[in-house]
Order: C-alpha cells, then structure tokens, then sequence
C-alpha cells in the first residue's frame, strides 16, 4: 500500500508567529477564559469524552508548532502524533469553602502555567467545590492559535445552545495522525503563502503608505509613564467584572457612543484611581485596542486577523460623562482615519520576510510601542449556552501580558450580560480584584447618569473640545 502523501504545511502567519517570538519567561503569551456554570458537574471523564469527540472541527487542537531545521520554512502546524485529551483536559476541587475569591485566585495560577511547547499549545481545567453548587471552566490557548474572535468558534468544542436540551457527550471518531510535511515541502510553501498573502498586503500597504505611516506612528509616539509598564513575574493575578449589557448599550447611546467606548471610559476610570493609590497621576495614559479584521469567510478560521488602535485615555476627569465623551471623540477619530485596515496591511506585509527578519521585526516593533495596557472587547452570543446541559452563566476573557507590561482588561458580552476580566502580573498589580471592583463602579456610574441637555451651540462648542483632544 502506498504511503501517505505529506499535506501542504498549516502555516503560521507573521502575526501567529509573533506571538511566539514575543514570549518570554515573564509573559507567556496564553488568551484564557474563566467559565462558570449551574448544576452538577459532569464527571472529568465525561468532558474528556465530549471535547474528543469534537476535536475532528477543530484540527489546529490536535497539532502542535514545528519550525524547519536552519529556518527552511516557517512554523507550521503539522499533527501530533502522541496526542491524548487526557493531556489537555483536567479537573482539580477546591477546598470548602470557597468562594470567588479562590476562584479569582485559582484562575490566575491556572493561567499563568505554562503550556508544553512541543504538544498542541490549550489546555482547559474543570473546577468544582464552588461554594453555593456550580462549577467552573477555566482554560487558555496560546495566542498563536486565537484571537479573541476565534476564541469564541472554540466554544462550540465545548458548548451548545441552551434550548437544545441537556446535551450529550460525544464518542470520538478514530483519528490518525497524517505525516508531517516534508522539509521541501515546508520550505516550498512558505515561498508560495509569502509570494500570495504577503505581496498581496504588501500592495495594499503602498497604496495607503501615508495611513500605514500614521498607525506605526500613533503607536510609538511619546506617552506618560505609569508603574505599570514594566513586568515582574510569571505569576498572575484575575478579576472579574459584570454589569447588565442593556444598560451599558443605552448609557453609551445616549452619548452616540458604543458599548466597546463605554468599556474604554471606565477603564480609564479604574486605572486612574489604580495609579492615584500609587501616587502617579498622569493626565492620559495609552490602551492598545485590538480591533477585529475578519471578513465574513474567515469568521470561523483559527490564528489572528487583527490590527491595533492607539487610544489614549483621560486620567484624573471627575464626571464619567465627560470621559466617554472624550473618548467617544477619540476612538472616532481613529476609525474614521481607517486605521484597523492600514494595520492589519503592516501586519500581513510582515508575511514578506524570512523568519529571522520576522522575528527581529516583531521584537523591535514591540520595544518601540509606546502604551500602558491593553483593553480588548468581543461581542459575544446573544442567546444562552450551555456545557452538557449546564447552563453558562458567565464567562470572564484574559487578555495576555506582553513583557515590560502588567495590566490587561477584556470583555465578552454573553446573554444579556458585559462581562470583564482584569489579567495582571501578580507583583505589580496586587490590586487586581479592586481594579474590577472600580471598573464595574464606573460602569454603574455611567449607566445611572442622568442625559446632559444643553443648546445646540452649546452641544457643537463640546463636539470641537473633544475632536481638539484627539489631535
């Protein structure tokens, strides 16, 4: 019988590959989440079997990264042959009693552990002893392997509607593991994906030279210095957030803004009073914003399409009205000046360089980026889900930590719900749990203030202050 023929490598794009270039010891670079859920939990051997038997739509969790000996090829991702579930899915009991204060606690160290490098880069951990019943999941995959946005089609491997019923776990299909490329055949695609995807952004690039120009600049002018641009451990602090989405959407609304907008507004309002106990008061400090460059075919692809806004926040402003205002002003401007596509053109155009010029590219763009923390949203389902019949009742994202960097904020709207995890570097940012406390403080404080009126010159004289604060 013949022999079956090596595929054609999984590539790792520039982007997915950054993301490994860019790990550290002190920052390893996982997206994770922190589910919790209603009911009983299903037993470890009954998740094992339900994540199994799904794994067939989702091939990339059963692969893991090889890189061509001498950087003949790029990284790609070729089958595993050892692989086992039982390696990736575990479960661990919390002692009684334990409340979200062990579950913040456990989360971060969950987290914050490493993946193996040479085993397919996610790994999910059922928790139970919750105290008042319920369970929770926790789990992380590399960044190489999701985005945020990708993040959510993963949760099909794990979740189903709610009003399907209590579901089942499903038996695994027999899989075999396909022969991993050849080093001809690694070396050939690369030259092929680099001749197509990244001549093709590399076109795209020159024709938008001057909004290519304005994005790497907004990420590397100069901006204040907090003590939370700087990294100390491995070791990570989570926090979580809640608040009823409709609210937020209709307090945003009010001041034609966005829920992603208000989400900025109060950050900037808990990270203000985070630096002020620490006696640093800055007038602004900078977010990095991911933004989603996904076009409806790729909505289902695993890696990374996005691109970065600069935003910077207003620190120190008493009326959380004012600093959505600003806000709202700023992110404006950057959308309407098409940053997120000249990014994400920059980024694919990486695609054009070996791995040694990627790697040092993406190393040296990193250092020169100027910014304080990273504030990420997702628009999530709308209608309630469920693991094996349990309902989910909450899911908390956490954003990784570049090094040099201590702070992150993502949120997930799910079911009726804006949901944020704070993600920190547990020396710098002990306070990680008040810093949740004060984001859902503001968030409270712009859904309950009341609409400002004024007169129409009034409300234009306003318009220009907040367009003069983006220039």
């Amino acid at each position: 019988m013949n022999a079956p023929v090596p595929a054609d490598p999984d590539r790792l794009s520039a982007l997915d590959a950054a993301f490994l270039d860019l790990e550290t010891d002190r920052a390893p670079l996982h997206v994770g989440w922190t589910m919790r859920f209603t009911g009983a939990a299903p037993s470890l051997a009954a998740l094992r079997r339900h994540i199994d038997g799904r794994l067939a739509a989702f091939p990339r969790f059963r692969r893991r990264v090889v890189e061509p000996a001498l950087g003949l090829g790029d990284p790609h991702w070729a089958d595993d042959a050892g692989f086992d579930v039982a390696r990736h899915v575990h479960a661990l009991r919390l002692a009684a009693p334990s409340g979200p204060a062990e579950l913040r606690d456990l989360a971060g160290v969950l987290l914050a552990s490493p993946l193996e490098p040479h085993r397919p880069l996610w790994r999910m951990t059922l928790v139970t002893g919750l105290q008042g019943g319920g369970f929770a999941l926790v789990g992380q995959a590399h960044h190489a392997l999701v985005d945020g946005v990708a993040a959510l089609e993963v949760a099909a491997l794990v979740l189903d509607p709610l009003a399907g019923g209590r579901g089942q776990a499903e038996a695994a299909r027999r899989w075999v593991p396909g022969p991993p490329p050849s080093a001809a055949g690694a070396l050939g695609a690369a030259v092929r994906d680099r001749a197509r995807g990244g001549a093709a952004a590399a076109r795209e690039l020159a024709g938008g030279a001057a909004d290519a120009a304005r994005v790497a600049g907004s990420l590397v002018l100069p901006t204040a210095t907090t003590a939370l641009e700087r990294s100390s451990t491995h070791e990570r602090r989570a926090a979580f957030a809640s608040a009823p989405l409709s609210d937020v959407r209709a307090a945003a609304h009010r001041h034609d803004a966005t829920v992603n907008d208000a989400l900025l507004a109060a950050s900037a309002i808990a990270l203000g009073a985070a630096l002020a106990r620490r006696g640093d008061c800055p007038p602004a400090v900078r977010a990095l914003v991911p933004a989603s460059t996904r076009g409806g075919a790729e909505a289902a692809d695993l890696g990374n399409r996005i691109a970065f806004l600069a935003i910077d926040l207003p620190l120190g402003e008493p009326d959380p009205v004012r600093v959505l205002r600003a806000v709202r002003a700023r992110t404006g401007a950057r959308k309407r000046s098409g940053h997120a596509g000249a990014g994400d053109a920059l980024l694919r155009s990486a695609d054009l360089l070996p791995p040694a010029g990627r790697k040092a590219a993406a190393r040296a763009a990193a250092r020169a980026a100027r910014f304080t923390l990273v504030v990420s949203s997702v628009t999530g389902p709308a209608a309630p889900l469920a693991l094996l019949g349990r309902e989910l009742t909450g899911a908390w994202p956490a954003v990784p930590l570049l090094d040099g960097h201590a702070l992150s904020i993502g949120a997930l709207s799910y079911a009726g719900r804006l949901h944020a995890g704070v993600y920190a570097d547990a020396d710098v940012v002990p306070d990680a749990a008040e810093i949740a406390r004060d984001l859902e403080r503001a968030l409270d404080a712009l859904r309950t203030a009341p609409p400002q009126t004024g007169t129409p010159w009034r409300a234009r004289a306003r318009a220009r202050r907040d367009a003069a604060r983006t220039a």
